[in-house]
C-alpha cells in the first residue's frame, strides 16, 4: 500500500510539473522584436523554475511550439525566423536534447547572413564532440556564414581526422579549413610541401583541388600541372609557388 501510495505521488508530482510547465510556455512573453502576430518565443527562465526539475519536459514543450509555428509559417508560404531562437531555449533547458541542434543546423543556409544559431550550433558541438555529422555541418556553417571563421571549422574536425568511424572526405576536411585560417602564401606553401612528400602521392589531386579553394580558382587542371612539374623536378618549388601565387584572383582571407 506505501509502494502504490509512493508511486501515485510521483505520478501527482509529475502531472503538476508539467501542468506548470505547459503554463509557463502558454504565458511566457513574446520577444519583443518578433513581429508575426502568430509566432512567439517562450523565454527559457519563465519556465525552469516552473518544471520542479523536469527540464526535459519543458525543453520538448519549447522545441514542440518552435516547429508547429514552423510548420504554420510554411504553409502559409512564409518564413518563420525564430526556429533557432526556440532550439536555443530548449537545449539551454536540456543540453543533451540533440534533435533542435541537427534540425537548425540542416535546415539553416551554410551562407545564411543571420547567425542568431551560432550559440546554438557551438553548444550541440560541445556537447556531442563525437557526432561527426553534426561537427561537420556545423563547421560549414561557420566556415561559409559571416565572418568565415575556418580557424573554428578546423578546431571542431580536427578531432576526427583519425577516427575511422567518418568517411575518409570528412577525415581531411579539417585540413581544408586550416588551409583556408591560413594566410594565402602560408597555405600555399603548406599544399606545395605535401605535394613534394611521396607519402602524399596518393592524394595528390586532392591537393591540387584544396589549392584551387585557396586561391579561389576554378583552374583546378592548370594548378595541377604546376604541382606536377614541381613535383617531377622539371621546375623548382619556388617557381611552382610563384606561378601559384600569381593565380590568386580574389583574396583568401578578406
Amino acid at each position: 500500500m506505501l509502494g502504490f501510495k509512493k508511486h501515485a505521488a510521483l505520478f501527482i508530482a509529475a502531472a503538476v510539473a508539467l501542468s506548470l510547465a505547459f503554463f509557463g510556455f502558454a504565458k511566457s512573453p513574446n520577444l519583443p522584436e518578433i513581429k508575426e502576430a502568430n509566432a512567439f518565443v517562450p523565454r527559457a527562465e519563465a519556465v525552469k523554475w516552473m518544471s520542479l526539475g523536469y527540464n526535459s519536459a519543458a525543453a520538448s514543450l519549447f522545441w514542440i511550439g518552435g516547429i508547429i509555428a514552423y510548420s504554420e509559417t510554411m504553409f502559409d508560404g512564409k518564413i518563420f525566423k525564430w526556429l533557432s531562437h526556440v532550439a536555443d531555449a530548449s537545449t539551454r533547458l536540456d543540453s543533451l536534447f540533440k534533435t533542435p541542434y541537427t534540425f537548425v543546423v540542416a535546415i539553416t543556409a551554410n551562407n545564411e547572413p543571420d547567425t542568431t544559431d551560432y550559440a546554438l550550433l557551438r553548444r550541440g558541438v560541445k556537447t556531442f564532440p563525437d557526432d561527426w555529422r553534426l561537427a561537420v555541418s556545423t563547421a560549414f556553417r561557420f566556415a561559409n556564414g559571416p565572418g568565415k571563421d575556418y580557424a573554428y571549422a578546423a578546431k571542431i574536425m580536427k578531432p576526427f581526422e583519425n577516427d575511422t568511424a567518418a568517411p575518409e572526405h570528412i577525415r581531411g576536411t579539417a585540413r581544408t579549413f586550416e588551409l583556408r585560417a591560413m594566410p594565402l602564401e602560408v597555405a600555399i606553401a603548406h599544399i606545395l610541401d605535401d605535394y613534394l612528400n611521396p607519402d602524399y602521392k596518393a592524394f595528390q589531386r586532392g591537393l591540387a583541388i584544396k589549392a584551387a579553394r585557396v586561391l579561389n580558382s576554378k583552374e583546378i587542371d592548370k594548378i595541377e600541372s604546376i604541382l606536377n612539374d614541381a613535383a617531377k623536378q622539371k621546375i623548382e618549388p619556388q617557381t611552382a609557388f610563384m606561378g601559384l601565387i600569381k593565380m590568386n584572383v580574389i583574396p583568401n582571407n578578406p
